[in-house]
């Protein structure tokens, strides 16, 4: 951990007290009728919680890490977010299915480089997860696409 990381957990922690106080002004209700400050207020204190266990181990590490490894790292952030833009361009064109089994792909094989057969077989599993569940179980409309699925 480096001194890097206790900036992250302090920067953290005042958004996640500025997030419950701002969430503290909406209703809360209780846990059978939650209000709209509920699910703000209960991701504040989860984020404060996160931050502070950040924090408290980062202050006894407080070792600078050498550089960073450039080629290595920024191919895989890279590739993560312009596959992002790209999922959200070619929803339409492709359609739902193809298009979540590219990004995923994408996703699986660049942003944690593994062989083929992983993010083939990742791929897949998510894109007939997502079917499944947001098209057959719950019928969202989604656009078809090239496939016409």
């Amino acid at each position: 951990m480096t001194a890097k990381d206790i900036f992250s957990a302090v920067v953290l922690l005042i958004f996640a007290l500025a997030f419950g106080l701002q969430a503290g002004l909406y209703p809360f209700g209780d846990l059978k009728r939650v209000g709209p400050g509920f699910l703000p207020l209960v991701l504040a204190v989860l984020l404060g919680l996160l931050s502070l266990i950040l924090f408290l181990v980062s202050l006894p590490h407080r070792k600078e890490k050498k550089g960073f490894p450039w080629p290595e790292q920024w191919v895989g952030m890279v590739s993560v977010l312009v596959s992002l833009f790209a999922y959200g361009l070619f929803l339409k064109s492709l359609g739902f299915s193809l298009t979540t089994f590219l990004f995923s792909f994408a996703l699986l094989k660049y942003g944690y480089p593994k062989k083929w057969l992983f993010p083939l077989g990742g791929a897949l599993a998510t894109t007939v997860f997502c079917l499944l569940v947001f098209k057959v179980w719950l019928g969202t409309p989604f656009p078809t696409g090239i496939i016409g699925y």
